[in-house]
C-alpha cells in the first residue's frame, strides 16, 4: 500500500538588507529619490513573489535586549508578539510582529541537539535591526516573524564558520519541519559601517568588493575564511553585522543570489529558493 509523502516545510527565499535607523525618515522626506529606496523595493518584490508564510529575521541586537553583562552569541526569540522600534530616534511607524512560538521553540531544540548553545528570549523589544528591514520589505503584520539574534557587535564575536554552520542547521530544521509552511530568511546588517567612531562616513570599498564578489560567485565558505573578526572590524566598528549575512548563506546551499546590489557599505540581496 502506497503511503502519501509527509508534507514538510520549505525554505522558499532568502533576502538581506541594511537597517540604518534613519532610513525610514530619509525615504519619507525624499520619496523616490534615494537609491536605497529602489533597492529595498526590489528586495520586497522578490520576497513577495516567494509568498512566505513565516519570516526568520537574523539580526544583531543593538544593546536593546542584551548588554555586556548578559550577551548571547546566538539567541532565538520565542515570543507571541513584540513591537518596535525601541529607539526614540528611529522615526517610523510602530511595527508589531506576531511570533511563531511553535516554530521558534522547534528551532531552539533542534539547534541544541545539533550542538549549538542557543539562548532563548521569551520577551523582546525590537530595535531597528529587526523593524527597519521589515518596514521596507515585509510591512504586513499578518506574516509571523521569528527573530534570531547573532552577536555581530560586541567582541568577542562568534566565528564566521560557526555562523555559517548555524545557517546550515536552520535549513536542516526547516526541511524536517512537518507541514507545508513556506519559510523565508531575512539577514539584517551592513557590510562596511562605522557608527560614532573616527571613521564615520567612510566605506571600506575593497572589503565591500571582496564580500560582493564572494556572494555573487556563491563562494560562501571562502567568505567565512576571509571574514575574521579583525578584518570585519577594519571595515567599521559595526561591520560584524556581516555575520548575519553569513548565517543566511549557510542556509541557501550552493544557490547564488538572483539579485545583489550595493549602496556604499550597504548590501541588498535576494536568493530564489522556491
Amino acid at each position: 500500500m502506497h503511503r502519501p509523502e509527509k508534507a514538510v516545510a520549505k525554505l522558499v527565499a532568502a533576502v538581506a538588507t541594511p537597517h540604518g535607523p534613519m532610513l525610514p525618515q530619509q525615504v519619507a522626506q525624499s520619496p523616490g529619490t534615494l537609491k536605497t529606496e529602489s533597492l529595498m523595493k526590489e528586495v520586497r518584490r522578490r520576497l513577495e513573489e516567494a509568498a512566505p508564510d513565516v519570516i526568520l529575521v537574523v539580526a544583531s541586537d543593538h544593546f536593546t535586549n542584551f548588554f555586556y553583562n548578559n550577551l548571547p552569541q546566538f539567541c532565538v526569540g520565542v515570543v507571541e508578539s513584540a513591537e518596535g522600534p525601541a529607539e526614540t530616534y528611529c522615526l517610523m511607524p510602530t511595527l508589531q510582529i506576531r511570533g511563531d512560538t511553535g516554530l521558534a521553540r522547534g528551532l531552539l531544540n533542534h539547534g541544541l541537539n545539533a550542538g549549538f548553545d542557543l539562548a532563548i528570549a521569551q520577551e523582546l523589544r525590537l530595535d531597528h535591526s529587526v523593524v527597519v528591514p521589515l518596514h521596507f520589505v515585509a510591512p504586513s503584520e499578518d506574516i509571523p516573524v521569528v527573530p534570531l539574534y547573532v552577536n555581530g557587535l560586541a567582541p568577542p564575536l562568534p566565528l564566521a564558520r560557526r555562523c555559517y554552520a548555524f545557517g546550515q542547521e536552520i535549513r536542516r530544521f526547516i526541511e524536517k519541519l512537518a507541514g507545508n509552511q513556506r519559510v523565508a530568511l531575512l539577514a539584517s546588517g551592513s557590510i562596511s559601517l562605522e557608527v560614532g567612531g573616527p571613521q564615520v562616513g567612510w566605506t571600506d570599498e575593497p572589503w565591500v568588493e571582496t564580500v560582493v564578489d564572494h556572494l555573487g560567485r556563491g563562494a560562501y565558505r571562502g567568505l567565512t575564511r576571509r571574514a575574521t573578526e579583525k578584518r570585519m572590524a577594519a571595515a567599521g566598528n559595526v561591520s560584524g553585522e556581516l555575520l548575519c549575512w553569513i548565517t543566511v548563506t549557510g542556509a541557501v546551499g550552493d544557490t547564488r543570489p538572483a539579485f545583489l546590489e550595493t549602496d556604499g557599505g550597504s548590501g541588498f540581496a535576494a536568493w530564489d529558493l522556491g
